[in-house]
């Protein structure tokens, strides 16, 4: 009798002559998923899992499918519904929400960015924006919003509350699909004074031909592998995003190794000496300000191909370098003055033996 069925996530109709597995999980995603933002309940989905495990490609193929029940092609708007950094959050969240373009697109998902920012920043950003996607979605546009990342700890217990459903991500070698055990969160409010964020397995009810009721409570979905020109946009963009970060911290790393080694850039150490064998040379780059320091024109990186952190090591250096050779007057004595020349000085200037020597 249907007073007897407890809380469930789902009822669908069931032919075991007709119905397929991917038939099943279509019919109770639409259920759990689309059927609320339709209804106007946003949808927060955390997928969590080891390293390796499929955890992007599980919201990739979900996000496909959530679309695809509605007419759209996440091809034509792939770029849109991935946050790959957070960089890129501002942005692409705003499009999301207010664009005309993408209207009708109502999935956006948040993968893992461990290997670009700190530990403790990641955290952070994580708690910060699924507040934010949250209450935006709530208000603005009801959204399947769904955050990879390899730990529910990630988010703060407040954020959770925020979340409908937990996932979590399983893949052994071989298989090309991705077994994902299914939660679905809940505040347990029965004692007012301390309520807590609970998890139960997703369960329904499938309807069979002749009107009966069976309870079914999967004990893992197969998820299978996205379309191979998904994945293929996945690498190449996710590579993309984040190769310039990386390389920004491998150079700032290198770097330090090299201070903290007494070594330096010779690149740099070269621009130092031709900059500073003539004073032409000098003004072409940069000019005193009236703080007394010489500052660089932000054209030098592009005409010597360097990056920001290698830009600012070489600003460093030369102003250390001219106040070594007593060629940077003391902003007392400039103020008021044109800073376009550094006053009365030989137009070659003199060469410390010293950096010959570590150029050799």
């Amino acid at each position: 009798m249907r007073s007897s069925i407890y809380k469930h996530d789902f009822a669908i109709r069931y032919d075991p002559e007709v119905d397929d597995a991917k038939s099943v999980f279509r019919k109770i995603l639409y259920s759990v998923v689309v059927k609320p933002i339709k209804h106007k309940k946003p949808q927060v989905i955390f997928i969590s899992g080891d390293s390796g495990t499929g955890k992007s490609l599980s919201a990739i193929s979900l996000m496909d499918e959530v679309l695809d029940m509605q007419g759209i092609d996440i091809k034509d708007y792939f770029e849109a519904c991935n946050i790959y950094t957070p960089l890129q959050y501002p942005t692409k969240v705003d499009a999301i929400l207010f664009d005309k373009k993408l209207k009708k697109v109502n999935t956006l998902c948040m993968h893992e960015a461990r290997e670009v920012v700190k530990a403790k920043n990641w955290a952070s950003f994580l708690s910060t924006s699924v507040a934010d996607v949250n209450a935006m979605s709530r208000s603005v546009k009801r959204l399947c919003t769904i955050i990879v990342s390899q730990f529910i700890r990630d988010i703060t217990t407040d954020m959770r509350y925020t979340l409908n459903h937990y996932l979590k991500v399983k893949r052994y070698i071989g298989e090309s699909y991705a077994r994902v055990e299914w939660w679905v969160m809940y505040k347990d409010d029965r004692d007012l004074e301390r309520p807590k964020i609970m998890k139960r397995k997703l369960n329904g009810y499938l309807i069979y031909p002749d009107g009966s009721y069976r309870l079914f409570r999967p004990s893992h979905i197969r998820i299978k592998l996205p379309r191979k020109e998904l994945i293929d946009l996945f690498e190449q963009q996710d590579r993309d995003s984040k190769a310039s970060i990386i390389r920004s911290k491998l150079t700032r790393l290198i770097n330090e190794m090299r201070d903290e080694a007494g070594l330096q850039n010779t690149k740099i150490i070269a621009m130092l000496q031709y900059y500073t064998e003539d004073l032409e040379r000098l003004r072409a780059i940069g000019k005193r300000t009236s703080k007394g320091k010489w500052k660089l024109k932000k054209e030098v990186k592009e005409m010597h191909d360097i990056s920001e952190d290698e830009f600012r090591q070489f600003e460093k250096l030369l102003n250390d370098k001219l106040k070594g050779m007593n060629l940077l007057t003391d902003p007392n004595e400039v103020a008021g003055h044109d800073d376009d020349a550094l006053g009365e000085q030989p137009e070659t200037l003199p060469k410390p033996e010293q950096d010959t020597e570590a150029l050799e």
